[in-house]
């Protein structure tokens, strides 16, 4: 039987994951942090039901880029994580950092997650991730791919 702390670990690793797959474009492993029937919602942003239609939204956004990445991190902070049982909440801060040059920096986003996990099959997995963009920055081509709904 895992601790409380062994199982906060665990759900700290989620959150880590969630954005060292996205700035990586590793779409597949990004996808299957969420529950099948999960919900991401992102206020005008986006908002999506399913892991495939979330998938489906990320690769969108992200094709402004073609073959490479962004330049970009999504770095989460302050964590506070609830347990319990298999159920989970947790809420961080999120910044996005993008460098749009050469020797450029920007805050493309900061703002907040709200997020339920529920542990599957020994793994913590989103089953809704709520993003609050407190403050939104130039987010380069990423901007038009959200705003149009894609």
């Amino acid at each position: 039987m895992t601790t409380l702390l062994e199982e906060k670990d665990a759900i700290h690793e989620t959150l880590a994951n969630y954005c060292f797959y996205v700035d990586a474009g590793e779409l597949d492993q990004w996808a299957n942090l969420f529950t099948e029937d999960a919900t991401f919602d992102a206020g005008a942003l986006a908002k999506c039901t399913g892991r495939a239609t979330i998938q489906g939204f990320l690769a969108a956004a992200l094709r402004p880029w073609s073959t490479t990445m962004p330049p970009m991190k999504h770095c989460v902070m302050n964590e506070i994580i609830t347990v319990n049982g298999d159920e989970a909440r947790a809420k961080s801060y999120i910044i996005v950092i993008l460098a749009p040059g050469e020797g450029q920096l920007s805050i493309g986003l900061a703002g907040r997650y709200e997020d339920q996990l529920v542990k599957q099959e020994g793994r913590w997995l989103f089953k809704t991730r709520t993003v609050h963009p407190d403050f939104l920055g130039d987010l380069g081509p990423l901007a038009g791919a959200l705003a149009k709904g894609e």
